[in-house]
């Protein structure tokens, strides 16, 4: 499964004066960072070009320069599974918020990632690879957009706010 390296401006600002997904901080620094990994390729990443911008992470200067460097885990592979965490977990976060919106099947997908964090935290890299790659194809399809006004979601989604 193969990404073309979609461009959502929206998106990319939504990381604007929010926490560090990573470790928390809010020092202004917060930006999406795209994946950098084993399967950057994959995801559209080509000489000069950044993966889909759905592939990205809410991270401050810190975690975004380990990131880049391949510092978060202790391989490859270890690395590309916690990048992909974090970016799913920006994805789940921005729904919460009501910031993003999801219709049909995605709608249903990050319903039922936000009330499975648990076992989300389990999976490996290749399942984390196929449900980022979910993520990114509903963002294409249309299926997941940015919201016109933040609306917190967390009620009907069963976590907590």
């Amino acid at each position: 499964m193969n990404l073309h390296p979609t461009r959502i401006p929206k998106l990319l600002r939504l990381a604007k004066g929010r926490d560090c997904v990573r470790c928390g901080n809010n020092e202004g620094t917060t930006v999406a960072a795209h994946y950098q990994g084993q399967r950057s390729h994959s995801y559209g990443k080509g000489r000069g070009i950044k993966p889909h911008d759905a592939m990205a992470a809410h991270l401050c200067y810190r975690c975004h320069a380990e990131a880049d460097s391949s510092g978060l885990g202790n391989c490859p592979e270890d690395h590309s599974r916690r990048f992909l965490l974090l970016i799913i977990t920006t994805q789940m976060n921005l729904f919460i918020e009501g910031r993003i919106t999801a219709r049909d099947y995605a709608q249903a997908f990050l319903l039922k990632l936000c009330r499975n964090t648990a076992e989300l935290m389990e999976c490996g890299e290749p399942e984390l690879h196929d449900i980022a790659c979910r993520l990114a194809e509903c963002w294409d399809s249309g299926e997941i957009a940015i919201a016109s006004q933040g609306a917190m979601v967390s009620s009907f989604v069963g976590v907590g706010s």
